[in-house]
């Protein structure tokens, strides 16, 4: 029981009068950690031995022989068969099978335990056929194609429309239907022909062969008469017009045999 000399936290506000003993029993004391002392061996004496009363070996019997062993490098030798069908392998005196000879013994015919198993054809040749013979036509021929060339893929208008861009096509309609604009849409369509992404040196080529053509039809105007540039405005509308009603067909079939190749769109410009 902490008093008033463990501290101050114990100590009361007033000394206390006395002190009384508590009424209860005080603690047990622990044992010390003393070290256990053995006790006393018992007096040494002759031990006591009886002996046995069953007869025992004699101990010559009971040392391992020193006779050698089986050789490793011998077979073993067959006294009795494990299956004596066949003619082979008995202790009376019939001849041994050599462990090289296959068991030629019929065993129990299988017709009616197992179905018969259609023949299963095989869907490819197993053994490639043989290369032909060197410094012949067939060495020098170029081999069999194995498989059929797919088809080419289907184009459809919607798709040519696309590839070749309205801002193409659509001026040289109008170029096709009013004359007097036909120069103009001509030349509209052609700055815009940059915008095909399929042949495109074949697409400059065409518009390079319709200004050519135009170039000359005016060129004939001028000297098959009086130079007049009424005369020169309409030579250039006409061809310029012929221009804007075939290009939409040739783009077609340039932009469409390029899609119908599966060719790639041209980045390079």
């Amino acid at each position: 029981m902490a008093t008033w000399r463990d501290g101050p936290e114990y100590a009361p506000t007033e000394r206390p009068a006395a002190f009384v003993i508590p009424p209860v029993p005080p603690l047990e004391v622990p044992p010390s950690a003393a070290v256990a002392v053995i006790a006393d061996a018992p007096a040494a004496g002759e031990p006591g031995f009886t002996a046995p009363s069953d007869p025992q070996p004699d101990l010559a019997a009971l040392v391992p022989t020193g006779a050698p062993g089986r050789n490793p490098n011998v077979p073993f030798e067959v006294s009795v068969a494990a299956v004596t069908a066949g003619g082979w392998s008995t202790t009376s005196g019939d001849a041994v099978r050599p462990p090289t000879e296959p068991f030629t013994a019929p065993g129990p015919p299988l017709t009616g335990y197992l179905p018969v198993q259609p023949a299963i054809q095989p869907n490819a040749q197993v053994n490639p056929a043989p290369f032909p013979a060197p410094n012949t036509p067939q060495w020098f021929a170029p081999p069999p194609e194995s498989r059929v060339p797919a088809p080419p893929p289907l184009v459809t208008i919607t798709q040519i429309w696309h590839a070749t861009t309205p801002g193409v096509i659509i001026p040289l309609l109008i170029g096709m239907v009013f004359s007097y604009l036909s120069i103009l849409m001509l030349a509209i369509s052609f700055a815009l022909s940059a915008r095909i992404p399929y042949r495109r040196a074949a697409v400059r080529r065409s518009y390079y062969i319709a200004l050519g053509l135009i170039g000359l039809n005016g060129l004939g105007a001028m000297l098959g008469n009086v130079y007049s540039s009424s005369a020169l405005f309409d030579a250039l509308s006409q061809g310029a017009q012929l221009a804007c009603i075939v290009l939409p067909f040739v783009l077609g079939l340039v932009v469409g045999a390029a899609l119908r190749a599966g060719e790639r769109p041209d980045r390079t410009g």
